[in-house]
């Protein structure tokens, strides 16, 4: 009898998952507190961005879950969570140091390619971006793309034509529903969108396409 439920317990503790916590931390740099930086819990897929004392938390951690803090353009301070619960992180000019009061890491920053505005924009750029509004993603990474607001609602230019009316608006392809007169903000939180494209040539959409098309797929 003791066998047996020392072997269902053996088999609890296999399919237990890794161990949640609570996660505080605060990012600096050069030593002094950084806000508004973006932090980016990998797996969990959860962001945001550091407060005015540069500080950060995160509830119901897994331990095998990852950091990245975006430290530029073009470079995260990335690493594992483990068992860190008061993580401090000082970005350096040429690397990072992170440390939990027990030790003290120095690592080197992630390294990112050059984004190609054909590839589009993917859910994991735009969640170490930090940007929370697909108008903010499609400035920042698409270039020859006019983004105005009217009236209180978003109105894009593809083909970066000086007069904003309905007769230049893009087609708007959300999971391949097409969508035109549609206030773009108000389609889906960017936290859902697995991939988001720019076609200038929307040929392949026929007339509808003249002005330009902006996909937008969604991660479900």
């Amino acid at each position: 009898m003791k066998e047996k439920i020392l072997g269902l317990f053996l088999v609890f503790l296999f399919f237990l998952p890794s161990m949640a916590q609570d996660i505080t931390g605060v990012v600096l740099k050069n030593g002094k507190p950084k806000k508004g930086i973006n932090v980016w819990l990998k797996k969990a897929d959860r962001a945001m961005d550091t407060d005015k004392e540069g500080k950060f938390y995160f509830f119901d951690v897994a331990e095998d879950d990852t950091l990245l803090i975006t430290a530029g353009t073009r470079a995260d301070a990335e690493f594992p969570v483990e068992n860190m619960k008061n993580i401090t992180v000082d970005l350096n000019k040429k690397d990072f140091v992170v440390s939990d009061g027990t030790k003290e890491q120095r690592l080197p920053y992630v390294m990112l390619p050059l984004p190609k505005p054909s590839d589009g924009v993917t859910h994991e750029m735009i969640m170490r971006s930090g940007l929370r509004s697909i108008s903010d993603i499609l400035k920042s990474y698409m270039t020859g793309v006019v983004v105005s607001t009217d009236g209180g609602t978003t109105k894009v230019l593809v083909h970066g034509i000086s007069s904003i009316n309905s007769s230049t608006e893009p087609l708007v392809v959300l999971d391949g529903m097409a969508l035109q007169g549609v206030d773009i903000e108000n389609l889906v939180p960017v936290e859902e969108i697995a991939l988001i494209k720019v076609v200038k040539d929307g040929s392949g959409y026929g007339v509808r396409g003249a002005n330009g098309v902006i996909e937008i797929t969604t991660r479900k």
